[in-house]
């Protein structure tokens, strides 16, 4: 089934007006085409090694989250969250379908949210019942447009070729800021340029050490030599010597033609070409339009022992928890009935195993709550991924006094006609023993 003309808005965040998807298609590579001379898109980005590393920085912590759905109540002005692990999406999120495990799911959804800034899943159900899979779509192959009484509605193709029109209700979509109020931007595609230079850097380093990081020669002729007899015979020595010292042969010797000598070649001068500044300064370009710690990319220029640490914690907060609350907030919309919106149902990612810190502040925290009362032993060990142990071992016990009042009794209340004298209780009006 073909489609005509549409006014379509693509899963990156451009629009087409009056073309057939093939005809976009066909010209995508003309429409990104940067300055540097290569074609930046969502698909080809992880070419540049600081996506790549940005990209799999992300979606490897949201993969490595566990998944939660929560029961919330509220008591006597304080909430209450209770886990519910026989949920209907508690269950579901344990395994969206039959090829991917939870975290080869979240891997490719959180990489197509970072590079497209949109995600989009198909809720496959039976005839009757909850949902039963979680069937993720490429970007690329998902349309949206917004009719005139505002309904959303979805066309995707599918893997053998054919377009389906879905209702809002049937997808999962989860996407970043849109300028449409629509489809997410794709931060790849507004600094494809900037991506475009980081990639370009990288291929003009890797044709140089290629070639054994050897500039090209330069040959003239001694004087009274007219040069070649004829251009084939000109392109054929300049045949051979490539042949003879490009990349295994560089260092092959070779007789050079009566009447030729090698002039001085030119040099390679990567500091006036700022090459290493132009990676560097890349990194951190890219970087920061991401929102990411430069030191994620491997820029540590910066970076100190004492610093780093606190910059991976900024980055879970600032990078990772943004992502994390738009895919919570998709899952709620369109994974819960009304009926578990109003009853208080949450789905939440644990983000307590991207936070720790390290062993001894750890430590010294858990101490602090434990002296305080806000925790008991059982909720330290099972913190630090613990058995817990028996109420008779104290496993449930708080700490009402401090560190000195624990497992104290209280003293038995004073009766008329006795005394405590360190513990011993005797007459009042008995004498002693003579």
């Amino acid at each position: 089934m073909r489609l005509g003309p549409l006014n379509l808005t693509w899963g990156w965040g451009r629009k087409s007006t009056g073309l057939t998807i093939e005809q976009v298609v066909a010209n995508w590579h003309l429409v990104n085409q940067a300055a540097a001379g290569i074609a930046v898109t969502p698909e080809n980005c992880m070419q540049s090694p600081t996506v790549n590393a940005i990209v799999t920085a992300i979606s490897r912590r949201i993969a490595s989250l566990p998944i939660k759905v929560f029961q919330t109540t509220r008591s006597e002005g304080r909430t209450r969250r209770e886990e519910l692990p026989n949920h209907p999406v508690a269950r579901l999120l344990a395994m969206p379908n039959d090829w991917q495990d939870p975290v080869q799911y979240w891997l490719d959804a959180a990489s197509y949210l970072v590079r497209y800034g949109n995600f989009y899943s198909f809720l496959a159900r039976g005839s009757t019942g909850p949902i039963r899979e979680l069937l993720p779509m490429s970007p690329r192959s998902v349309q949206v447009t917004q009719e005139v009484d505002w309904t959303v509605i979805y066309r995707a193709t599918l893997p053998g070729g054919q377009y389906m029109q879905i209702e809002p209700g049937r997808i999962l979509h989860a996407r970043g800021p849109a300028r449409d109020g629509l489809v997410g931007n794709s931060t790849v595609m507004d600094i494809h340029e900037a991506i475009a230079l980081d990639i370009q850097a990288e291929k003009m380093g890797a044709a140089v050490f290629g070639n054994g990081a050897t500039p090209g020669m330069v040959f003239k002729f001694q004087d009274g030599f007219q040069g070649f007899e004829t251009d084939e015979e000109g392109k054929q020595f300049l045949n051979d010597y490539q042949e003879r010292y490009g990349k295994a042969g560089r260092f092959k010797a070779m007789l050079l033609p009566k009447g030729i000598e090698i002039d001085s070649s030119a040099p390679v001068e990567n500091e006036k070409a700022q090459y290493i500044a132009t990676r560097q300064y890349q990194r951190t370009v890219i970087a920061a339009a991401f929102g990411v710690p430069p030191h994620m990319v491997g820029d540590l220029s910066r970076g100190t022992f004492n610093n780093v640490e606190q910059q991976s914690l900024d980055f879970v907060m600032a990078t990772v928890l943004p992502y994390v609350r738009i895919f919570e907030a998709a899952m709620e919309r369109s994974l819960l009935s009304t009926d578990d919106r109003r009853g208080g149902i949450i789905i939440r990612f644990d983000l307590e195993g991207v936070l720790r810190a390290d062993f001894k502040s750890r430590q010294e925290g858990l101490k602090i709550q434990r002296e305080m009362g806000v925790i008991n032993p059982n909720d330290w060990r099972e913190r630090e991924n613990m058995n817990p142990i028996s109420d008779e071992d104290g496993g449930e016990l708080y700490w009402q006094k401090g560190p000195s009042g624990q497992g104290e009794e209280p003293p038995a209340p004073a009766t008329e006609g006795t005394r405590e004298d360190d513990g011993a209780k005797e007459p009042a009006d008995a004498q002693p023993d003579a």
